[in-house]
């Protein structure tokens, strides 16, 4: 693939330097730039190359055979899954192609030669070959009725993306459990004043949508534990977002699994797993917790509902990472994840349980040990790089900064707290509350280009991800507390 970067900032031209030069239309490198490598997306670690024989498309009309939302990038463009919450990042052949598919009943022929005009015909020849081998462009079928929605770029100077991919929403602190690692201090006493009503929240939702956000996470406390909580997951589905709902939960039963299972828009349920057996997990989120968590994770996969589980790992657990992993895919779980203790929020008391060095390497290494023998699947590509790669880490720093978990996306994602303000990260909570950046009065470009934060977080990265220890250190400065 040819990509130019003449022109580009600095940052631009970095990421597609070390990201995009390589063969075929998609972004696909063995550690993505946290700019684009930030939502569950197992499969793309592979993709099959261009055919050779693309003659069956170029006389039919073709399209993208999937809802879908398709946003330009200064790289190219995002094209997004509805149906499947699938992202793929694409370079600007591909996004041209795309975009043109888009607008009208285009034969392959036509697409080829509209492309044709700005690059190499070769070039795009292979694109579409790619495109259509990966099932992204097809024949189009009169008797399916598919949409894609188109945004365009507003300003491809910016060293980072147009909007957010993903925004967490907190929609409330209070949680039905007091785990004894939580970093936010949530219980059943932890509401806060100024919660956004449901109405309230759907007005926000509509925002995000408009402006290209493709993902919302709802996440806490517990999401779930509001009395309204199921009429704001509606309301977020009802944008027309693709719905995350982090929860414990201890709120599902069969009725209001039934109301998840309705919504147009559900990507998966994700929840916590910490620990093989119910005495570690529960010393961990409370009495009966290993119980109720394989009753619901239960109910959640037989009503067909994906669920991506997360352990926590510490001193206490984490030599048994690949235990938890099995268990909870026999619970029901599709995907699970690992994430390291950190001395944040009640877990400040938890300093003596969080792992060295030489403790991280060791369970990542019985992780990905787990992935390539079948265990359990990764809800992150990363993951499934690795250990397909079956290539170690070099170094902690190394480690640092390619895992998805202790790291955070500056350039991808923003937070919203329970009244609609907005801040960088669960690490540095409350950060822009001085600012004003309260998505209920501001417009969300507004906030993503503004947000003194972000800003500094951007620089701070110099286009990388951003360490756990970066926001630490931030969180001792004044202007971020």
């Amino acid at each position: 693939m040819t990509v130019t970067t003449e022109g580009l900032a600095n940052i631009q031209e970095k990421i597609i330097r070390e990201n995009f030069e390589r063969s075929g239309p998609f972004f696909l490198s063995r550690d993505l730039h946290p700019m684009l490598d930030c939502a569950c997306a197992p499969e793309f670690a592979t993709y099959k190359a261009a055919g050779n024989d693309i003659d069956a498309g170029l006389d039919v009309p073709l399209s993208v055979p999937f809802n879908a939302k398709l946003r330009e990038e200064f790289f190219g463009g995002i094209l997004f899954d509805r149906d499947q919450h699938r992202h793929f990042m694409v370079d600007h052949t591909a996004y041209g192609i795309l975009r043109e598919a888009a607008q009208g009943r285009r034969t392959g022929r036509e697409l080829l030669d509209f492309a044709d005009h700005t690059n190499d015909a070769s070039e795009v020849r292979q694109t579409l070959g790619s495109l259509l081998q990966n099932n992204l462009l097809g024949p189009r079928d009169t008797d399916t009725d598919t949409s894609v929605e188109h945004f365009a770029a507003r300003d491809l100077s910016l060293n980072y993306l147009q909007s957010p991919i993903i925004v967490e929403v907190e929609v409330t602190y209070g949680c039905f459990r007091a785990c004894r690692h939580c970093a936010y201090e949530s219980s059943p006493e932890a509401r806060i004043p100024g919660e956004l009503t449901a109405p309230q929240w759907g007005a926000i939702f509509g925002k995000l949508a408009e402006a290209g956000v493709l993902i919302v996470q709802l996440t806490g406390g517990d999401p779930l534990f509001r009395d309204d909580s199921f009429d704001i997951v509606e309301a977020a589905d009802a944008a027309g977002l693709s719905v995350y709902i982090r929860s414990d939960t201890a709120a599902l039963n069969m009725q209001s699994v039934e109301r998840l299972k309705a919504l147009r828009g559900l990507w998966h349920v994700g929840t916590s797993i910490d620990g093989a057996d119910a005495q570690t997990h529960d010393w961990m989120r409370g009495r009966g917790a290993f119980d109720m968590l394989r009753e619901r994770v239960g109910i959640l996969a037989a009503a067909g509902i994906p669920v991506a589980a997360g352990a926590t790992l510490h001193k206490n657990n984490h030599t048994t990472v690949r235990e938890i992993g099995r268990r909870i895919t026999e619970f029901g779980a599709k995907w699970f994840d690992i994430g390291f203790l950190s001395p944040v929020g009640r877990g400040v008391n938890l300093r003596d349980l969080v792992l060295d060095d030489g403790e991280i390497r060791a369970s990542l290494d019985l992780y990905l040990q787990g992935v390539r023998s079948g265990d359990y699947t990764p809800s992150h590509s990363h993951y499934v790089r690795r250990g397909q790669a079956n290539q170690p880490f070099a170094d902690l720093t190394d480690l640092v900064d390619k895992l998805p978990y202790l790291t955070e996306w500056p350039f991808s994602r923003m937070r919203l707290d329970p009244t609609g303000s907005s801040y960088t990260a669960g690490k540095l909570k409350g950060s822009d509350f001085s600012g004003g950046y309260n998505l209920q009065d501001n417009a969300l470009a507004h906030i993503w280009d503004n947000s003194p934060n972000l800003a500094q977080l951007r620089e701070l990265g110099g286009g990388g991800r951003i360490h756990s220890l970066d926001y630490r250190l931030l969180r001792s400065s004044h202007e971020f507390m």
